[in-house]
């Protein structure tokens, strides 16, 4: 079998896998869903809705991510890929941005937690050697860096105000990111996998999240994929 058919082969089996499973992780949770992420019932919050419901479906993202990186070193026999350090960095830094989110949906964390934890976020991705190189000073790049991951956390999580708005965005921005990687030939895989797992996710979750709305990504959707967007943009 020739490469290229092999490789779409899996990307296709993978890609089409993924929606049906975040399809069915996401209706597992709407269907036993009880507290977590449910917003107080005794106040209406306009930028949420005018109803309460459930806010889970950044669960489904986090963990499609985590499986888009163990599937590819099985499927490209690379386990050394969970050894390296920008991966390494970018993982720590997306459970970190996904668990404050996750935490703000269940128990509304203070703004200024996380302000310090989207800091942190950026600062795992800087250190770790994921940054924007675009001064000749190491410092200037830094700062460009903390301020765009930030920058990004935040816009994509007030973006999600209307149902399905932060979704669609959000696959037609990866979509891009894949379609430039492929223009550009490039033979890293990880991100394109990675990419296309959290792309497929956000398809299985669109179901739950179209007008009239049934359930919500929540804090740990946005913060997540705004983190996401933000790394790919690097």
């Amino acid at each position: 079998m020739e490469e290229k058919t092999y490789l779409f082969l899996i990307y296709a089996t993978y890609f089409i896998g993924t929606i049906v499973l975040s399809f069915l992780i996401n209706g597992i949770f709407l269907k036993f869903a009880s507290t977590l992420g449910i917003r107080n019932t005794s106040e209406t919050v306009i930028r949420w809705s005018s109803t309460s419901k459930p806010s889970l479906g950044g669960i489904s993202f986090y963990l499609v991510f985590l499986l888009s990186i163990i599937c590819y070193s099985i499927f490209f026999k690379e386990p050394h890929i969970l050894l390296n350090k920008q991966l390494l960095g970018l993982l720590a830094s997306c459970t970190l941005a996904f668990l404050m989110g996750l935490s703000d949906d269940a128990y509304n964390t203070r703004p200024f937690l996380k302000f310090l934890i989207q800091v942190s976020c950026a600062l795992i991705l800087i250190f770790t050697g994921t940054s924007i190189q675009i001064f000749s000073n190491v410092i200037l790049n830094d700062i460009l860096t903390l301020f765009w991951v930030v920058g990004l956390m935040n816009s994509v999580n007030m973006l999600d105000n209307m149902d399905g708005i932060t979704t669609i965005v959000s696959i037609s921005v990866i979509l891009g990111a894949i379609l430039m990687i492929q223009l550009n030939h490039s033979t890293n895989h990880v991100n394109v996998f990675s990419l296309v797992g959290v792309m497929a996710a956000l398809i299985g979750f669109l179901y739950f999240n179209w007008h009239p709305s049934k359930m919500f990504m929540g804090d740990a959707g946005s913060q997540f994929l705004g983190l996401c967007l933000a790394t790919m943009g690097i």
